[in-house]
């Protein structure tokens, strides 16, 4: 059996394989320090080891992962990730082998992974506290020079005279800032897209501005790199309503001519758990060659 986590911005998912199914699974909150999260590490797995034969133990990260060293780095919405090789600490520890990679990097490896992409060239878009991605070439990870390539959600815009980020600009957590600071209206995302989708203001007028920003990141990736498939992901993924007016926003005169299909991932919020799980299966693989 193997023991999968996905790091996030809200919360830190866990599960359980067997058989190359999720058998088990559960959260627990993000959490503000590094020791506190080293604890819930700690706890959990020790949890599981107590009750299953774990065989290894992988990691979804956000961040930019080096997937041979475990360490985190770059830009993340858990801002500590980069103070301790936590994945080192966790193999050390139990004497488990681990696994780690970039969380947009396990979304496209679930897919790579279970469905056999038939796309030669593909981009991954996830969607969730903050905007990751991946590029995929013939089923491999184009990682880049400073293993960054893919992080879409870095691309730059002008909101009406500052220059913001498409993680930023491009998610519902940050229209619930936007929503907070300019209307001193306190709601949450769920409330917010359901008036969004009533047409209620102010939501609907900041929700349809993060979906022009979302539409003109993926104009940008489909002409920079013209993928075949752009594929969706994150929890938001799941929800047909967000993925209509997505392409009902990408249907408008200005992005009209490109070249662009895109689709939810296979297993929405879990396709990180499954990639990770992934990432460990193909690096036994790689071993064996």
């Amino acid at each position: 059996m193997y023991l999968v986590f996905d790091i996030g911005g809200s919360s830190t998912k866990y599960a359980l394989i067997e058989n190359e199914k999720i058998i088990k699974k559960d959260s627990a909150k993000s959490l503000p320090t590094m020791d506190e999260f080293i604890k819930l590490l700690e706890e959990t797995v020790n949890k599981f080891v107590a009750e299953y034969d774990i065989e290894a133990i992988g990691f979804s990260s956000p961040g930019t992962v080096d997937s041979e060293s475990f360490q985190v780095g770059g830009l993340t919405a858990l801002g500590y990730l980069d103070e301790r090789n936590f994945a080192k600490h966790i193999e050390d520890k139990f004497k488990i082998p681990v696994a780690i990679e970039n969380d947009a990097n396990c979304a496209a490896l679930g897919e790579i992974y279970y469905k056999e992409l038939e796309e030669s060239l593909v981009c991954f878009v996830i969607i969730g506290s903050g905007i990751g991605g991946a590029v995929v070439k013939d089923r491999e990870i184009l990682r880049g020079l400073s293993l960054e390539s893919g992080e879409f959600g870095y691309m730059l815009f002008n909101d009406y005279g500052k220059v913001k980020n498409l993680s930023t600009l491009g998610t519902l957590p940050n229209v619930a800032r936007a929503i907070k600071e300019k209307y001193d209206l306190d709601l949450d995302t769920y409330t917010i897209f359901k008036n969004y989708l009533k047409k209620e203001e102010p939501c609907y007028s900041e929700v349809d501005k993060m979906f022009t920003y979302l539409a003109m990141g993926l104009y940008n990736i489909a002409y920079s790199i013209n993928p075949e498939v752009i594929y969706i992901g994150g929890a938001i993924s799941e929800d047909e309503n967000f993925m209509t007016a997505l392409k009902d926003k990408l249907k408008e005169e200005i992005f009209a001519g490109v070249s662009l299909k895109i689709r939810p991932v296979s297993f929405f919020n879990d396709n990180n758990l499954y990639g990770a799980y992934a990432n460990i299966k193909l690096r036994e693989e790689r071993k064996k060659l």
